[in-house]
C-alpha cells in the first residue's frame, strides 16, 4: 500500500509593526499536530477529496520528518481527475526550539513557559532555547515587551500567507490551503505527496523595551507525483 510522504506544515503568519528591534529565526523544534489533509481543485477548496483525517504529531524541523508522517494516510483511494490545491488542518499549539538574533549581540530564546496563549505573545528574559508550547495567538494587535493586547505594536495578520494560498484560524485548528507547484492529474498511479520545507525563519521577535516572540511561518512547497 502506497503511503503519503508528507512534510507538513507550515504556514501561519505574518506581522508588522512600527519598530526596528524585529526579526525572525530558525526553529530547530517545530512540533506540530496533523490533523486533516484534503485535495481540490481551485484556491477556495470549494470541494474537497478526504485524503486522512486523525491526529499525528510530526516535527518538521527534524531530520527523519519525512520517515515521522510517512505513514499519515494511504493515498490509494483518490479518486481520479485533476487537483490544483491541497487543504491542510492543524492544531494552533506548536511546541517549538529556537531563537531569534536581532542585531548584533541581541537575541532571543524561547523559554519553556506557557505564556503563548490565545490571546498572548511568549515574553521571554531567556539566554539558551528550551523547548517551550507555543500557539497561533489571534490575528489582533499586542504589545511590546510584554506581548498582550494593551497596545497594537505587533500586528499579527493571517490573511497574507507568505507561502500558502490562504490561512485561517478558527477554535482549536489553523487551515492553510497550499497550491500545488503543479497541477497534479490522478491517473492509474498510486499517487505521491511531497513537501519541502525550511524552518530558518519559523520563529519571529522583537525587543524593544524586553522580549516577545510569536511563531512565523516557515518555507513549504507542495508537488504530487
Amino acid at each position: 500500500m502506497k503511503k503519503i510522504f508528507l512534510i507538513l506544515v507550515s504556514s501561519f503568519l505574518t506581522f508588522s509593526n512600527a519598530y526596528a528591534a524585529s526579526g525572525t529565526g530558525e526553529a530547530t523544534e517545530y512540533r506540530v499536530t496533523l490533523k486533516k489533509v484534503e485535495l481540490c481543485n481551485d484556491a477556495a477548496c470549494t470541494t474537497t477529496v478526504l485524503v486522512g483525517e486523525r491526529d499525528m504529531l510530526a516535527d518538521i524541523a527534524a531530520a527523519d520528518a519525512g520517515a515521522t508522517v510517512g505513514n499519515f494516510a494511504s493515498t490509494a483511494g483518490i479518486p481520479g481527475g485533476t487537483y490544483t490545491h491541497i487543504r491542510i488542518t492543524i492544531s494552533r499549539s506548536i511546541q517549538a526550539t529556537g531563537s531569534v538574533v536581532i542585531s548584533g549581540s541581541s537575541s532571543c530564546f524561547t523559554d519553556g513557559g506557557n505564556d503563548n496563549v490565545v490571546n498572548n505573545l511568549l515574553p521571554t528574559a531567556a539566554t539558551a532555547a528550551s523547548s517551550t508550547p507555543m500557539y497561533l495567538s489571534d490575528e489582533d494587535g499586542y504589545k511590546v515587551g510584554t506581548g498582550d493586547t494593551s497596545a497594537s505594536n505587533i500586528n499579527i495578520v493571517y490573511s497574507t500567507p507568505k507561502y500558502a494560498a490562504s490561512m485561517s484560524v478558527s477554535g482549536d485548528n489553523a487551515i492553510m490551503i497550499y497550491k500545488l507547484t503543479e497541477p497534479f492529474t490522478r491517473l492509474v498511479k498510486t499517487p505521491l505527496i511531497k513537501i519541502s520545507f525550511n524552518t530558518e525563519n519559523a520563529l519571529g521577535c522583537e525587543d524593544t523595551s524586553a522580549d516577545v516572540m510569536w511563531i512565523e511561518e516557515p518555507f513549504v512547497s507542495i508537488s504530487i507525483q
